[in-house]
This record gives structure tokens, sequence and C-alpha cells, in this order.
């Protein structure tokens, strides 16, 4: 595998980890909705950038500083950043490599990206806030995510 398809792989994870958390908590709160596969494709657009924000930033906390893709990654994360209005950005990075936890930052992360969306508030029942329980779809696949992560970055180191 080439370095490029390497680093592919990477922006492959990123846009599909972005992607699967925020279908899974863009679908409707009723057990009917999940099961007719109702969601708010308005929401999925909305959470979709700031996750893969979140999600770039778990994935360079991964890498050596001086990995090879590290520097490209760093640069597309930057640009999202800018173009989200995202201030802080090396502080936030920072804060994932001296957490001695990085998937429960991450998980913590992401939920605040959904919790504070006004569409999501607006969709969402009252008593189903983002928690960190095996109940929460959006936990389990954020959790998977993060797992899938470091499985590849393990691989191409």
């Amino acid at each position: 595998m080439t370095d490029e398809d390497k680093l592919a792989m990477c922006y492959q994870v990123i846009g599909d980890t972005a992607t699967e958390i925020s279908q899974a908590y863009s679908d409707f709160g009723d057990l009917v909705g999940y099961y007719m596969g109702q969601t708010s494709t308005t929401l999925q657009l909305r959470l979709f950038r700031p996750l893969a924000l979140e999600t770039s930033l778990y994935l360079l906390s991964l890498f050596d500083t001086t990995s090879e893709f590290y520097a490209d990654i760093l640069q597309e994360t930057e640009k999202l950043a800018e173009e989200l209005e995202v201030p802080f950005l090396e502080e936030r990075l920072a804060a994932y490599k001296q957490k001695t936890d990085s998937v429960s930052h991450f998980i913590t992360a992401c939920q605040q990206v959904v919790g504070s969306d006004a569409l999501w508030l607006s969709m969402r029942r009252k008593d189903t806030p983002p928690q960190e329980t095996i109940s929460d779809r959006g936990y389990v696949v954020i959790k998977s995510a993060a797992e899938k992560m470091g499985e590849v970055v393990k691989s191409l180191k």
C-alpha cells in the first residue's frame, strides 16, 4: 500500500466516522421511526462537519507528531476549523494528548457537538440527552469508531 493510499484511508475513516455518528444522532427519537429508517437529513448534514473536525483531532492525537501523515491531516483539520470558525485548535488537540483516556474525551467531545446543535435540541425528546451508556446508540457508534481508528493507526505504523 502506497503512502497516498494510507493517507486516503485516514481521510476515509474520518468521513465514515463522522457520517456514522451524525446518522446515529439524526434518527428520530421514536421506535417506529428508528425501524423505518427515518432520519433528519438536515440534522445529519449539520452535524457532519463539526463531527469530522472532532474525529480529525482524535485521529491526530493517535499519531506521533513526526508521522508522515500527521502534517497532512493537521493542515486539512486547520482548514476545516477555520471554515467552521472554531478557535483554540491547538489547545483542543493538546487536550486529547494530555488525557489518560482519550477515548472518553472523544466520546464527550462528540456528544457535546451533538448536544449543542439547536436543531438536534429541538427534535429530540427532552428525556434523551446524549449519554455514556450502551442504550445511547450514538455512544456505541462513537466508542466503536474510536477503536476502529486506533486499529487504522496501528496498521499504518
